[in-house]
């Protein structure tokens, strides 16, 4: 069997193989350790009981740092995180970080407007907002960085990707005149 068919068959029963059932991807990110603004991206759905519109993660792991970082504190978020489910589309207005002193026991509440409180039931989250730690004196530096998981749910604390146009135009310019010269040189 060539490698290419063997190839084309691992495609195949990976094809088959059902998806994750149920997760939530919750990424929080700056793009330094004294920043007060952040970013929260939630990505996927998952089996929730919606009591008065909250989404619960519990236990998801020790994503503050206990004693420095935000504690059981409520922060308002920017429109831009949605979750579908019982009830239409309802967006997020609030998120509760809450760090407990136990080992990988820190909480995370989202809150979203409508309050309706639902039986348990499957929801779609997306989006992303800014959250503005400033206002209760925390910066991103009392986030430890790291993928944390618990119940199939995964939250990213990690440093924003900011493209650095500068350093990227200084290097396609110094490549054009290298190329440039090189041409001169070879006649």
């Amino acid at each position: 069997m060539n490698k290419l068919e063997k190839i084309s068959r691992l495609f195949l029963v990976l094809a088959l193989l059902p998806a994750s059932a149920s997760a939530i991807t919750i990424t929080i990110s700056a793009p330094s350790n004294s920043s007060t603004e952040l970013t929260v991206t939630v990505t996927g759905e998952a089996m929730i009981h919606d009591f008065e519109g909250t989404a619960f993660f519990s236990n998801i792991g020790d994503y503050i740092d206990y004693g420095l970082g935000p504690d059981n504190e409520f922060f308002n978020l920017s429109s831009g995180i949605t979750k579908d489910g019982f009830g239409g589309q309802q967006t997020a207005t609030r998120m509760v970080l809450d760090a407990d002193s136990g080992s990988n026991d820190d909480d995370l509440y989202i809150l979203f407007d409508g309050g309706l409180g639902a039986p348990p039931g499957m929801f779609t989250f997306s989006g992303s907002a800014t959250l503005d730690l400033s206002s209760a004196n925390h910066n991103f530096s009392q986030f430890n960085i790291g993928t944390y998981e618990s119940n199939g749910d995964t939250l990213i604390v990690q440093y924003s990707s900011v493209p650095d146009t500068g350093s990227t135009a200084a290097l396609l310019g110094a490549g054009v005149a290298a190329l440039a010269f090189a041409r001169r040189k070879l006649g």
